[in-house]
């Protein structure tokens, strides 16, 4: 019997959100500045962490939810902080009873 693929959260952006999102992220210089560049990039990663055997999950990052979810931890709204929400959320998701 083989082990289940692990599960790996991928930050996931709407259309809509990206230009606030860059506003409320501390590190913005870390995306692209168009929401269609980062898709294009965030498409071709899912591709190639699935592609690695991975399950991934888009951990839909929204600016209030997101910002409020860094302030209750004390930490900054960063790229260590998408990732840790990303595979939390993907966690929370996935996670076996």
């Amino acid at each position: 019997m083989t082990a289940p693929p692990q599960v790996v959260g991928l930050p996931w952006y709407d259309r809509d959100d990206y230009p606030v999102l860059l506003l409320v992220f501390s590190d913005p210089d870390k995306l692209p500045n168009t929401f269609d560049a980062w898709l294009e990039h965030a498409e071709g990663l899912e591709k190639q962490l699935q592609a690695a055997g991975f399950l991934v999950a888009r951990a839909w990052i929204r600016p209030a939810p997101f910002a409020a979810w860094c302030v209750e931890r004390s930490i900054s709204p960063d790229q260590q902080a998408r990732l840790e929400f990303a595979n939390e959320t993907a966690r929370q998701h996935h996670s076996r009873p």
